[in-house]
């Protein structure tokens, strides 16, 4: 189990920074908004703490991707004016106000994943009218370009040491912080924080605009895969329940993907 942790969540994390690379930010977006780090932990939380447990952790981290929302838009709101780590120690700390009045309300199932849904609209909305285009990527009404930049040697090693002590942290103090505070923490935008302070400091406010646009889309299925997991864990069992959400989650994207190969090709520069 303890192999499954220090490999499992950082490899995915490696797969995703890699993916940024390749195809951009949007697309890193996307990728982030898989449950590639509350997924498993999830599944951690079923095996060492029992199906309850992580059911009700699942409802909780739903609860938590309002916060997580909430961070990207404070986060976006400051690049316009401020370096990286000032726009990070803002977004932290709109997150950490979130959660605190979450855990306090602790809205219902239904309720999280409306104002999920509702959150992730004026989210983008809020976001600046820069618009950006990347290479192989049709995007609707988007023109510009983010610039590519070399990355630094050292900086995916850093990713994956953040990725693999977060999961260790919160599946070591799962039983004692109990499935709300579990759940919550969960939530945590430790990719989220990871891709956009890289992207920012690397290519620029654009480049982490630009990711933050792609995860609040996907982000959604995000919410859809912890209500199935909420719901189905202790009626289904593990396994089931994670295949049945996972496939909740997939077909949130193959409907951003059919909606982006039906947009209109991009032109200028």
């Amino acid at each position: 189990m303890l192999w499954l942790k220090l490999l499992l969540v950082p490899g995915l994390v490696a797969v995703v920074t890699l993916a940024v690379r390749r195809w951009g930010p949007v697309v890193g977006g996307w990728l982030a908004g898989l449950p590639i780090v509350a997924g498993p932990v999830l599944v951690f939380y079923a095996l060492e703490q029992g199906n309850v447990f992580a059911a009700r952790a699942a409802h909780a981290t739903l609860a938590g991707l309002i916060a997580t929302v909430a961070f990207t838009v404070a986060y976006e709101r400051a690049s316009r004016r401020l370096p990286w780590y000032l726009c990070l120690l803002l977004g932290w700390g709109v997150f950490a106000a979130a959660i605190i009045a979450l855990y306090f309300t602790q809205p219902g199932l239904v309720a999280s994943l409306v104002a999920l849904v509702a959150a992730t609209v004026l989210g983008r909305r809020a976001f600046s009218r820069v618009r950006f285009a990347e290479p192989g990527l049709r995007t609707r009404g988007y023109v510009g370009r983010v610039p590519p930049k070399a990355d630094p040697p050292g900086d995916l090693l850093i990713r994956l040491v953040a990725t693999a002590t977060l999961v260790l942290v919160l599946t070591g103090l799962a039983s004692r912080l109990g499935p709300a505070w579990s759940g919550l923490l969960a939530a945590f935008p430790v990719l989220t924080t990871i891709v956009a302070v890289f992207s920012h400091a690397q290519r620029g406010a654009a480049a982490s605009l630009a990711f933050f646009n792609g995860y609040l889309q996907a982000i959604v299925g995000f919410g859809l895969f912890c209500v199935v997991m909420a719901l189905g864990l202790e009626s289904l069992g593990l396994g089931w329940a994670l295949a049945a959400a996972l496939a909740a989650q997939l077909a949130w994207h193959a409907i951003l993907v059919s909606r982006t190969a039906h947009s209109a090709p991009v032109s200028g520069s």
